[in-house]
């Protein structure tokens, strides 16, 4: 129920407005009365009334000053002056004051109790607002974080146009702190684990390596998130481009997470950019970085510029040679593959390359025949049988010469060609199957089309007819002709002499053309071979 006080200088007024309404069956409680402004002020703060009935000319404080003085406080009170015809100006100065209604002296019960009503609908639309309003602040607050992550991935990967001023008005909502001349990207990631470490225990480290990492950090301005391969990321705030500060910082978060969680972390650090649209280019050379822990070992921190400076950028498996890669294995051309293999380890002789610029060619290889694996829905588990029980990139760098790294690799590249291409072959084979067994029992329907067949089987209609003819040196008509023909002559040789009869039982509508066919393949008219017959 809603609470309302009356507030009249007139004792029997106050008790007469008491009873001329049915209160409680109306939704309301007379919660108090007052004699004046000053007591109706006591009182408001001891009751919090919904609703103030209040006479404008009272002694001591009268009405109008009341309402002023209590607008002054949090409640959200709503005021319904009473007033005499006299005093009608004042009641309207109230109504600008922002009092909900007047009721004229003497009392219309009727236009009370409409006033009334309408201040009450007003209350509950305002409650119901105000339930929906904190509802979606506490809807915000619980997709903040989710939110920070997006926006965040979406400035590493570059994908977000940025523009200075909206981004640093998002940030401040998130609750994100990046005010600093540069900002430079650092990215952890948890080093191999072994394989009786639980994907619980991993989400406990990850978490654990996150809260070391920002007690070093907590002092300077940044953000953090998990990127989409749930390695770690912190894009910080520095004061400058130089990266000695933040190479200290991550060499103590480093040792810290080898001392407390008993597992090591390798950083990769970018460069130092002035502008949020360079945070994706430093989050590249932070990856760019920790792809080098493959060559250069983990449970360390490597710098970008210092692996542009040593050179190590330099790649042998360009994007050309990547392309060339990738099409020699879809096309399944095991000889053009082989030529590429001869010109890749030809070409890495001649530059003399390092250890560490095949060892960083070898993964690239390796991720491209993942790639091609994944983009055929094949397993790569049959194909990389030979290092199941160890790290593919310990497995590299175990190896102890540029030959024993090129068999490999040329091991690899075929058996990933051999394994896509040989289950294409079995695919061919057993698609043909289904089409003819498809055609053995719907070869009387004399609506049968090869679409129809190219569904059944879940294929391109073109390439249906590509694979059967290629795999059985006939078209899939001529194949359906020669059944439908083969099931006619057994029903001559059965006794059947109804031309018609017969050519509708294998599929053809028409008795000429079906006439036509028959003499086409059996060399004679069915007329004939049934006369022939008896």
């Amino acid at each position: 129920m809603l609470k309302v006080v009356i507030v009249d200088d007139e004792y029997y007024f106050r008790q007469a407005l008491k009873i001329s309404l049915p209160w409680e069956e109306l939704g309301f409680q007379i919660a108090g009365e007052a004699k004046n402004g000053e007591e109706a002020l006591s009182l408001m703060s001891e009751i919090g009334p919904d609703i103030v009935l209040v006479d404008i000319n009272m002694p001591i404080m009268d009405g109008m000053e009341f309402i002023q003085k209590a607008k002054q406080s949090e409640q959200e009170t709503k005021f319904i002056m009473l007033t005499g015809q006299s005093e009608f100006v004042y009641a309207k100065m109230a109504v600008q004051l922002g009092v909900f209604n007047y009721v004229l002296k003497p009392i219309d019960e009727d236009e009370l109790r409409s006033s009334l009503l309408e201040i009450k609908n007003l209350i509950y639309k305002e409650h119901s607002v105000k339930l929906d309003y904190e509802h979606l602040k506490k809807q915000a607050k619980e997709h903040m974080p989710m939110l920070k992550e997006r926006l965040l991935n979406e400035w590493l990967q570059g994908s977000r146009v940025i523009d200075p001023l909206s981004s640093i008005e998002r940030l401040q909502y998130l609750g994100i702190n990046l005010d600093a001349p540069f900002h430079m990207v650092v990215v952890a990631d948890i080093d191999s684990q072994d394989d009786l470490v639980t994907k619980e225990d991993m989400h406990i480290r990850k978490l654990a390596v996150q809260d070391i990492a920002q007690e070093f950090i907590q002092n300077t301005p940044f953000a953090s998130c998990h990127d989409t391969n749930d390695r770690y990321v912190m894009i910080i705030g520095v004061p400058n481009a130089s990266y000695y500060r933040m190479e200290a910082i991550s060499e103590a978060i480093r040792k810290s997470v080898q001392a407390t969680l008993g597992c090591t972390v390798t950083i990769g650090v970018g460069n130092g950019y002035p502008a949020f649209e360079s945070i994706s280019v430093s989050y590249q050379e932070a990856l760019f970085a920790l792809k080098h822990r493959f060559v250069l070992g983990g449970n360390q921190v490597i710098l970008h510029s210092m692996i542009a400076e040593s050179g190590m950028k330099v790649s042998l498996f360009s994007v050309e040679r990547r392309i060339g890669l990738l099409m020699s294995m879809r096309i399944g051309n095991l000889s053009e593959a082989e030529e590429w293999l001869t010109t890749f380890f030809q070409d890495a002789r001649t530059k003399n390359a390092s250890t560490e610029m095949l060892f960083v060619a070898a993964l690239e290889i390796v991720s491209t025949c993942l790639e091609f694996l994944d983009e055929m829905s094949q397993s790569f588990e049959h194909v990389f049988q030979d290092t199941a029980q160890t790290d593919i990139f310990q497995f590299i760098q175990q190896m102890n010469s540029f030959g024993e790294l090129e068999r490999w690799v040329r091991n690899l590249i075929l058996k990933v060609i051999v394994h896509v291409h040989g289950r294409k072959q079995n695919r061919a084979v057993k698609v043909v199957d289904e089409v003819k067994s498809y055609i053995q029992s719907h070869y009387g329907n004399e609506e049968l089309r090869i679409v129809d067949l190219a569904k059944s089987v879940h294929m391109n209609y073109n390439h249906l007819c590509y694979v059967f003819k290629k795999e059985t040196s006939i078209t899939i008509n001529d194949y359906l002709t020669e059944i439908r023909i083969t099931k006619a002559k057994g029903l001559f040789d059965q006794g059947e002499k109804i031309v018609q009869y017969v050519a509708s039982q294998v599929g053809y509508a028409d008795a000429n053309y079906f006439g036509k066919c028959f003499k086409k393949y059996i060399g004679i008219t069915p007329s004939k071979y049934v006369n022939n017959i008896q």
